[in-house]
């Protein structure tokens, strides 16, 4: 994709003034992650650990010179501890109480191209290239331009020191850091049915708070972009009182005050969409939910709400002469009885499965098409140019031709006239187009002018669960000078990219929303991906008819001879 970030976290770290040192949250406690001694094997058998990582920063040294002073300042900007504490050492005492840290945003760059320059004999100018943004609400934004940012640093002497009375609001942190001091949480919303779990990824720094970050973050609200297409079961007028979320033999103690409530299920889905968001933080293992000084001891919800919609884990093919279920020794296409001999009658290049494997909606020579197993197949859009056309959790077929990406029609469940939505993107060429398995975000591979792009857009829809819109800020998921080739759903969160280099060489990105991408190899002659039930499941199907999925660090043919792959909807 763009220069982007990778996920990956670096072994080495250059001119750090900060003192890293890792926690690991283990059964027995914490212990910190020795920086010098002898390297000896681990537990072979031992199960993968996520580490928690504190970033301890060190204050001003005495007789540092003003570069110094910067420089320790931008890492102790690394620690959120005690309100940026040791960072704030480093400013005039008046400075100190002006300064906004994080609540102004953190901008991510690249630390090789950062560089200083004294531009007066009390003032350095840093040059950085950003990577990335975080959002107060710490959401994570890939930079929209790679300009070089211009940020100027005001320095006096306090008692023969040298201190910073003047810098820009927010943290300036490098990728190795933000890894560092940065750890990725998953907030729970719903679709407005109540019947999925919806991920909006969030990025907050500090071990010891991040439950109380979690929460409010929560109560604030989805992503801006999300917000059309979820439902979140707190009410907007409620408060965390007191302001923090303690921890204490591991349940987290979440206390709200604000409207009275009598309703039982808006209680228990709380408490659940609590659960969900907290489940990341390693030193909670339940929550306690108190209301307006009350402690609610509500049962759990008889029907919770999905986290992640399953379908049915063999892929969906055709071979040019049936369609239907790869059998599981990838020798033979099962036919879907009522389903099969539609879709081949109407000599199709590409499909989608709706909900329950009952119906597809299909790309054929003169148009898309819907086929029901009960009800026989019925052209929805005889348009030109169309690409293959996505389905819904809801049955609603979405089809839009390559050439016009802007002329987006969806069509309900039981066929008849599409209805035109309005697009959040402009672009040259649309590639593919997918819906989420919880139908609340819809997801385009773009082609504009010399650029690829990924977008995801939140689906609003009525009453009746059919859309009226399409979120009006669009997430800019991905941009590339590379060809685009095909986008997939691969989870709740996670979209799979295929793009071909300008030497042909093909890539594949698996892109969380919220998150950086991680970028790698796809099999050669890649022209589809497809998602199944989780990321080791992802599929490609390559030009020569193969269809692989991940077997280590390489891809082992799972079948051949096969034209396409359908997506499926939910089971």
């Amino acid at each position: 994709m763009r220069d982007r970030m990778p996920r990956a976290t670096r072994a080495t770290r250059s001119g750090l003034a900060v003192l890293a040192a890792g926690l690991l949250a283990l059964a027995a406690g914490c212990a910190s992650i020795p920086t010098s001694g002898a390297v000896n094997p681990g537990l072979a058998d031992a199960p993968d650990q996520t580490v928690d990582l504190d970033v301890f920063a060190r204050g001003p040294q005495d007789g540092a010179n003003q570069q110094q002073i910067l420089d320790g300042f931008i890492d102790a900007a690394a620690s959120p501890s005690g309100n940026y504490e040791v960072a704030r050492q480093f400013l005039t005492d008046a400075f100190a109480d002006e300064w906004t840290a994080a609540d102004a945003g953190v901008t991510i760059d690249v630390l090789a191209d950062r560089s200083f320059t004294p531009v007066a004999d009390d003032v350095i100018r840093a040059q950085a290239v950003p990577a990335a943004n975080l959002a107060e609400n710490g959401q994570y934004l890939e930079s929209s331009s790679t300009a070089p940012l211009q940020l100027e640093y005001r320095f006096e002497q306090v008692d023969g020191e040298w201190r910073i009375s003047s810098a820009p609001d927010g943290v300036l942190i490098d990728e190795t850091n933000f890894e560092l001091a940065y750890r990725q949480y998953t907030l729970a919303f719903f679709d407005p049915q109540f019947r999925f779990v919806v991920p909006d990824a969030r990025w907050f720094a500090g071990r010891e708070s991040a439950q109380t970050s979690i929460v409010r973050a929560l109560l604030a609200g989805p992503a801006d972009w999300l917000a059309p297409g979820v439902a979140s079961a707190f009410p907007e007028d409620l408060t965390l009182d007191p302001a923090t979320v303690p921890v204490s033999d591991g349940v987290a103690q979440v206390s709200l005050s604000g409207a009275a409530f009598d309703n039982l299920r808006t209680v228990q889905l709380m408490q659940y969409q609590l659960e969900q968001s907290l489940q990341g933080v390693r030193n909670v293992d339940r929550v306690q939910l108190s209301l307006n000084g009350v402690a609610q001891e509500a049962p759990d919800l008889a029907d919770r709400p999905e986290t992640a919609p399953r379908i049915d884990p063999r892929p969906v093919v055709s071979d040019g002469s049936t369609f239907g279920y790869l059998s599981t020794a990838g020798d033979e296409v099962l036919p879907i009885e009522g389903l099969t001999d539609q879709v081949i009658g109407l000599q199709p290049t590409g499909a989608a499965v709706g909900p329950g494997g009952t119906t597809a909606a299909v790309l054929a020579p003169d148009g898309v098409w819907l086929a029901d197993a009960d009800a026989g197949a019925v052209q929805l859009d005889p348009r030109s140019g169309l690409i293959t056309p996505a389905f819904d959790v809801d049955g609603i077929v979405w089809s839009v031709p390559g050439n016009a990406p802007d002329e987006l029609v969806w069509f309900p469940s039981e066929g008849g006239d599409g209805t035109q939505i309005a697009v959040p993107w402009t672009a040259s060429r649309i590639v593919a187009l997918e819906v989420s398995r919880d139908g609340t975000r819809l997801v385009a591979l773009l082609v504009d002018g010399g650029r690829t792009r990924v977008v995801a857009a939140a689906v609003q829809r009525d009453e009746n669960g059919l859309p009226i819109a399409l979120g009006g800020d669009a997430l800019e998921v991905a941009d590339t000078a590379a060809a685009a080739i095909d986008v997939a759903w691969l989870d709740a969160g996670t979209v799979g990219t295929l793009t071909q280099s300008a030497g042909g060489e093909p890539r594949l990105a698996l892109q969380e929303l919220g998150a950086p991408s991680e970028p790698g190899e796809a099999p050669a002659g890649a022209v589809q991906i497809d998602g199944a039930n989780s990321l080791r499941d992802l599929r490609v199907l390559t030009a020569d008819g193969e269809l692989v999925t991940r077997a280590g660090v390489g891809w082992q043919v799972q079948a051949r001879d096969v034209r396409f792959v359908a997506t499926q909807s939910t089971d």
